[in-house]
């Protein structure tokens, strides 16, 4: 089945509006807070640069049970935020598992760009764009791992080769939808920044508090809006 885009933008926003209260949980207790901890207190400046990513990649794999459970109260309605945390609990490590062979395209890229930074060219450059834009259709066209684990509590090599069948033929179209939805939220986060900036005098290398904790909520409501966009894509191409 073609992905309607129109669709899922709709169907997306109305499972927002409606629903939202539901979402927020999860949203708020895998998303939300682990953010705000991180920004608060697992920096450069408290951590060091290592420690520091190495807090963000496990506030990131923390952040997996909360889309997770988001796409279970999506695709199965009768559920209750508690038992969809649950399963999602459950399915995470699959989730993460499956989503290695995302990881692992996007490494020539971190690596060829740590590259270019030592020693910039028009060749690196040129290299860095095709691997650059050869990822991101991998990525696109693996999209719906957190989708399908969940709906059809698939294996992580399942999950693999359905979402690389089901997104056949549609890539323009995630792109565009996903596109728009980050340049939204990227944008509305600059603005949320800005103006805690200015509320209260922070600077980029040391936010308020305010700032931080207004980032980390548009983070959340972002979280949600993918999760919830992921999994209506599903719904529609799997129909």
């Amino acid at each position: 089945m073609a992905l309607a885009i129109g669709k899922a933008w709709t169907d997306t926003i109305a499972d927002v509006q409606r629903r939202f209260g539901e979402f927020a949980l999860p949203a708020a207790a895998f998303v939300f807070m682990p953010s705000l901890l991180i920004a608060r207190f697992a920096d450069e400046k408290a951590l060091g640069e290592q420690n520091a990513q190495l807090a963000q990649a496990v506030g990131g794999l923390i952040g997996v049970i909360g889309q997770a459970a988001i796409v279970l109260l999506v695709l199965f309605p009768n559920i209750d935020a508690g038992s969809a945390i649950r399963r999602a609990v459950g399915l995470t490590p699959r989730i993460i598992v499956a989503s290695l062979a995302v990881v692992v395209v996007f490494m020539p890229v971190g690596v060829l760009y740590l590259a270019g930074a030592q020693q910039a060219s028009v060749a690196t450059s040129t290299l860095l764009l095709l691997l650059t834009a050869i990822a991101v259709y991998f990525a696109l066209r693996l999209s719906l791992l957190a989708a399908i684990i969940a709906a059809e509590n698939a294996r992580a090599g399942e999950a693999l080769r359905r979402s690389w069948a089901m997104t056949a033929g549609s890539v323009g179209r995630i792109f565009a939808i996903f596109a728009v939805f980050v340049l939204i939220f990227a944008i509305l986060s600059g603005l949320v920044g800005a103006i805690g900036m200015a509320a209260t005098g922070g600077t980029p290398d040391d936010p308020s508090f305010l700032t931080e904790l207004l980032i980390s909520i548009v983070g959340a409501v972002f979280s949600v809006f993918v999760s919830v966009l992921s999994a209506n894509i599903y719904r529609q191409l799997a129909a």
